[in-house]
């Protein structure tokens, strides 16, 4: 896995010496220097009457109680146990005057630098002055205690020159530091440094206390190496990113308020592809940010801790629109996937339309469209789209919740995310193994150019335009809700051709083989441009109320060998199980359509309760596939009752059913899918969305006058595209 090469590469590349820094002795010194100080007389010697034992020890704060552990190599020793107490210098701030009891340090009116390794300690207020870290290849510890620096005309903390600066906030410390809105540079042709704390080698923040940074200028805290978070009350305020690293950030404790005007933390390093990363390991993350929440040019990794992300003003600053009449021309143009027209509302179709050969549409190009385009209807209100906003353009801000180039890798953790864009997005991979995942987006929940895999955990997707989308999506544990104007579940690779009929693919697939699934969608519920297996699990849809979409939808086939399925949507573009499936399904028409709430149950000719469920919107199709369901065996809906047991996502527990529906239809299974009603024989005929009509109870169907036999009609699924 591409995690480990990154920490065995970093192991042998960037990893801390765990071992403490050493400390220089040297006689105490007490300096003052007032701001403006031009002259180079040396500053006079004052006795100080305190012993460096006493120092230390007044200094000292045991934290062994605090400190956390890591078996990542991310984190050293001393990354990880912020003890100061043998301080080697004291510098206390007096307005726009230092006062320096130690080594180490020269000041330059309200500048101080540091030039040794040692454990600097810091109090007072800095009145626009700077620390500037200038140690070469040294170890530097500023221990921030109830210090305030701000700089008005650059980094209130500077690392020019060191090996690593550890940041530590003392015990009970609240300490702040802030810039102003414009910089000075000595180098015109240079725009660094750019941020409130800006280092230019590894960055590590840690201790107990608490620290406030305000970035009026561009970033918060910025590292051209890495940052390394391992405790501390951290709140950063920043026009620009809140935290942003080169090479990685590694956060293992604390507590993170980010409030950006870009991206709330970032790792940038596009020429290493170890690099680059975002690795958490516990702590509470509070990000708002105008841009994305946590962006990774590599991998993003969580094995613990709180995300609560708010990027680009949340899910309700989208503009991303789902309009169901008609979707086929939204997308690509043609009859495309996830539309058709509503249940009534077919426009009148150009007069020589009849001439066009369905069997044309075994090798259909979009471009054919125009042999009976431009007898259209002229009125544009006769045809309602569906529309689906382009958010890729290139002077678009990004506004996801959570995005990696790479791999993102959720082994646990409590996600919060509500996003203008996509929660969670990689133009790679994701895997989620653990952990509690809660969106609110106002484009895609979770989606990844490759594959999206759910081995468990909870995943609960209040507010989408499509739940999850990826090439190949696997589910193969968990708990999975997703609510959605438009498609839940999208296996898509975004290439293959979705209009027209809507081209297969067997590289695409959506594969279900445990777990709890619940799907509440406005487009099609399951839907995907190869195949659909589901092998286990209990998976439950609530589809569409517009007939223009599915609550299945396969360009290839729905193979079920095992779970337990309940779907239902209207009849108008339902698809049932393929042949190829081992285990019985059945697909039922009902007379009329059904509010939601309605109950529907399926019992066995003993009376005993296969299935009892109350979809959450109107319905007239149900697709139902169950081990409960025998050859040989007769079954009958029945519709209206009620049940005394519990139900989850309209699914009762077994064995309540009153008895006290109307029956609403039977058949005996005598084949993998049984038909009950009239069926729907081009419900996946143009990719998903398209034109149908139904069928007999037997499965056969009747075609208007010189219309001839439909190309390929296999289990619902009407006019396909030939495998390629």
């Amino acid at each position: 896995m591409m995690t480990a090469m990154v920490f065995a590469v970093m192991a042998t590349a960037c990893s801390e010496n765990n071992s403490d820094s050493g400390t220089t002795t040297s006689e105490k010194m007490t300096t003052t220097i007032s701001a403006g100080t031009t002259d180079n007389t040396e500053p006079a010697e004052i006795e100080t009457t305190e012993s460096d034992e006493t120092v230390a020890e007044k200094n000292s704060v045991l934290l062994s109680s605090s400190v956390k552990t890591s078996d990542s190599e991310l984190f050293s020793d001393r990354d990880l146990n912020p003890d100061y107490s043998s301080p080697t210098t004291e510098i206390s701030f007096t307005g726009k005057s230092a006062e320096i009891i130690g080594s180490g340090v020269t000041v330059d009116g309200s500048k101080v630098t540091i030039t040794d390794e040692g454990i600097y300690h810091l109090t007072g207020i800095l009145d626009d002055g700077q620390i500037i870290v200038d140690a070469d290849k040294n170890k530097v510890q500023l221990v921030l205690d109830n210090a305030s620096i701000n700089c008005s005309n650059s980094s209130a903390i500077y690392v020019s020159s060191a090996k690593k600066v550890f940041i530590t906030l003392a015990e009970n410390s609240k300490n702040y530091l802030s810039d102003g809105t414009e910089y000075v540079f000595a180098d015109t042709e240079k725009s660094e440094p750019d941020a409130v704390i800006f280092s230019k080698d590894s960055l590590t923040i840690n201790g107990n206390g608490e620290i406030e940074v305000t970035g009026n200028y561009n970033d918060g805290i910025r590292s051209k190496d890495d940052v390394v978070i391992t405790g501390g009350k951290i709140t950063v305020n920043s026009v620009g990113d809140g935290i942003k690293a080169k090479d990685y950030v590694a956060v293992a404790n604390g507590e993170l308020n980010i409030t950006a005007g870009q991206d709330g933390i970032k790792a940038t390093n596009t020429d290493d592809v170890s690099l680059g990363f975002v690795h958490v390991e516990g702590g509470t993350l509070n990000i708002n940010a105008d841009g994305d929440g946590i962006q990774a040019e590599t991998i993003f990794t969580s094995t613990d801790g709180i995300f609560n992300i708010t990027s680009g003003g949340g899910s309700s600053a989208s503009t991303k629109v789902h309009n169901d009449d008609f979707g086929g021309f939204g997308k690509g143009g043609g009859f495309g996937r996830g539309g058709g027209f509503n249940k009534g509302e077919m426009p009148d179709m150009p007069d020589n339309f009849g001439d066009f050969n369905p069997e044309d549409f075994r090798n259909f190009n979009p471009d054919d469209f125009e042999k009976f385009n431009s007898e259209m209807p002229d009125n544009p209100e006769q045809l309602a789209f569906s529309t689906e906003n382009n958010d890729n353009t290139s002077d678009t801000v990004s506004t996801k919740g959570i995005k990696a180039s790479a791999e993102i890798n959720i082994l646990g953790g409590t996600f919060n995310i509500n996003s203008a864009d996509d929660a969670i997005h990689s133009n790679a991979d994701v895997c989620i193994e653990n952990g509690n995942i809660t969106l609110e987006t106002g484009n895609k929940g979770i989606h990844s150019d490759n594959t999206t895999t759910i081995n468990n955990g909870s995943v609960n997707i209040t507010k989408s335009y499509e739940g999850i989308e990826a090439t190949v999506i696997i589910v193969n544990g968990g708990s999975v809700e997703i609510n959605a104007s438009d498609d839940g579940f999208n296996a898509s690779d975004g290439e293959t051709n979705q209009s027209g009929m809507g081209t297969y693919s067997d590289s695409i697939m959506l594969n279900i083989n445990g777990g709890t699934v619940y799907v509440n969608a406005s487009g099609d519920g399951l839907d995907s441009n190869g195949d659909i297996n589901i092998s286990g699990g209990t998976i439950i849809v609530d589809g569409p109320e517009n007939g223009g979409n599915g609550a299945l939808d396969s360009n290839g086939e729905i193979i079920i060998t095992g779970g337990t399925v309940v779907a239902v949507g209207m009849s108008d573009m339902a698809e049932s199980p393929s042949e190829k499936s081992t285990q019985n399904a059945v697909s039922a028409t009902f007379d009329s359509t059904s509010d939601g709430g309605t109950l529907v149950t399926l019992s066995d000719d003993s009376g005993n309760e296969i299935i009892s469920f109350s979809p959450a919107k109107q319905f007239d199709n149900i697709v139902i596939s169950s081990p409960d369901i025998k050859n040989g065996t007769t079954y009958t809906f029945y519709t209206g009752g009620t049940s005394s047991k519990s139900e989850v996502h309209g699914l009762y527990e077994t064995g309540g059913y009153n008895n006290d529906g109307a029956e609403a239809g039977n058949f005996t299974a005598e084949s993998v899918v049984s038909y009950v009603g009239r069926q729907s024989t081009m419900g996946g005929g143009f990719g998903g969305g398209g034109m149908h009509m139904h069928g007999n109870d037997d499965g056969t169907h009747e075609r208007p006058d010189g219309m001839p036999e439909p190309p390929d009609i296999d289990g619902g699924h009407g006019f396909k595209q030939p495998r390629q």
